[in-house]
């Protein structure tokens, strides 16, 4: 019997120690897999730095987060890892780890990050077990994106609602707007589940806008703006990729921050190369420099406010929190409306106004209810951004081989017109975001700083 208890008091460190070894490795595995569905879903790079370091505090561990395109890693320092149990708490020796995982962040989720969201900030307040957290963030990386019939009903009225801002007349292009639109949303879904990448999704589904454009081109219901073509390609252009992009260059995360921008900018291309050849092969073109139509401020406001509602759900938002997109897009259109119709500003310096003023409600809002910044941001400026530009600019670029004389000296003067407005609304629309982000990030870093300084009285003793 001696012997006996002897084996056993000698092995119940073994024991121990296996057993936090263990918990240990599933903590790590927590840690890998919420990061990776947030990054991997949209969120933003310091949303995703924050999370892992909330985590880190709640698993007893200190890291250091390095987002990647491809990979991505978390350099754990060597320390003293103790069981999440503290009655049975033992120390472990264990070197310098590193922990990689693949997460491309090509995709926008919003239902799938607020849902790991969820989990991490339950798991952090010790509400729920490890091995509750492992499951919810398994469960909450598997949701499922918005029903396509509400995501093709968001394409066809977004689409439908940008026509409007842009100033259609004709009822009939309207329709037509719709039913590309609606169209392309399936096609694009059936891409994706056959494995086809973004690129074949976006350029398929403006291949088809532009074949149906033409055919409203060559039908005379379709106005030398070309809506009916442009339209149903705007609800493609990658704007979340590019806010993200900027606030990581911004933030001297280079290496994503450059390989997010060239994400969007190979998107961009795609949708350009399908919408022109899609004109191409209805025998129609993309005019230049079509003259443009002003619309009543409030139609142009409540327009921009349901195309902020329809991006949320592009995203997969959940409809609760779409309150925000739509008053702060309605409020911001406004505001550029008056920028340009009552101050006589350029359009780039209006959609840069529009930008901060929209940053600058909707940072706190979105710390205070934990939504997605890039997400419900975008959405919410979604209308102002210049990809009827950008179209034109390379149908311009195209058109430019074949003429000559005055029309080709008139068509380089607008090609590269509407390109330096394109990129000037760009760059604006990105310091927009990119000043109140920077402030208020500073803004709540030294009231950290503040709140975790010692006292004078604790500094005495």
């Amino acid at each position: 019997m001696v012997a006996r208890r002897g084996v056993d008091a000698a092995s119940a460190p073994r024991r121990s120690s296996e057993a936090a070894s263990a918990e240990a490795a599933d903590g790590e595995q927590l840690l890998v897999d919420a990061i990776a569905a947030l990054h991997g879903n949209g969120a933003g790079s310091e949303r995703s730095e924050e999370r892992a370091a909330q985590l880190e505090a709640a698993l007893g561990v200190e890291g250091r987060l390095d987002l990647g395109w491809n990979t991505s890693s978390i350099d754990l320092e060597a320390r003293a890892l103790s069981s999440l149990d503290t009655a049975a708490s033992v120390p472990l020796d264990q070197p310098r780890t590193t922990l990689r995982f693949a997460a491309t962040p090509s995709a926008v989720a919003m239902n799938r990050v607020l849902a790991v969201d969820r989990a991490i900030n339950e798991f952090s307040s010790s509400t729920t077990t490890l091995a509750t957290a492992r499951k919810a963030v398994a469960q909450a990386a598997t949701l499922k994106p918005a029903n396509i019939f509400l995501f093709a009903a968001a394409c066809a009225v977004g689409a439908s609602c940008l026509a409007i801002i842009f100033g259609i007349h004709h009822v009939q292009t309207v329709l037509l707007i719709a039913a590309s639109s609606v169209a392309g949303a399936f096609l694009r879904r059936g891409i994706g589940r056959l494995g086809g990448s973004n690129f074949w999704q976006v350029g398929v589904a403006a291949l088809l806008a532009g074949l149906l454009g033409a055919i409203a081109t060559n039908s005379d219901i379709s106005s030398s703006l070309r809506l009916a073509a442009v339209c149903p390609c705007m609800i493609l252009v990658p704007g979340p990729h590019l806010l993200n992009g900027s606030l990581d260059l911004a933030a001297l995360r280079i290496p994503l921050g450059l390989a997010r921008l060239t994400f969007a900018t190979l998107t961009l291309l795609s949708i350009a190369a399908g919408l022109l050849a899609g004109l191409t092969l209805g025998g129609a073109e993309l005019v230049v420099d079509p003259a443009g139509r002003d619309i009543p401020l409030w139609l142009d406001a409540g327009a921009a406010g349901i195309v902020a509602v329809c991006y949320g759900i592009f995203y997969s938002a959940p409809l609760r929190i779409l309150i925000w997109p739509f008053a702060v897009g309605a409020a911001v259109h406004a505001l550029r409306w008056v920028a340009l119709d009552i101050w006589h500003l350029e359009s780039y310096v209006g959609a840069g106004l529009a930008c901060l003023v929209a940053a600058t409600i909707l940072l706190p809002v979105s710390r205070r209810f934990q939504l997605p910044f890039s997400a419900i941001g975008f959405a919410s400026v979604v209308s102002l951004m210049p990809g009827v530009l950008i179209f034109r600019s390379l149908a311009g670029l195209a058109q430019l081989q074949t003429a000559t004389g005055t029309t080709a000296e008139h068509l380089l003067v607008s090609t590269i017109n509407d390109a330096n407005v394109a990129w000037l609304t760009v760059f604006a629309m990105a310091i927009g975001f990119i000043l109140p982000a920077g402030v208020y990030g500073w803004i709540r870093h030294r009231s950290a700083r503040s709140l975790s300084a010692p006292t004078s009285k604790e500094t005495a003793r």
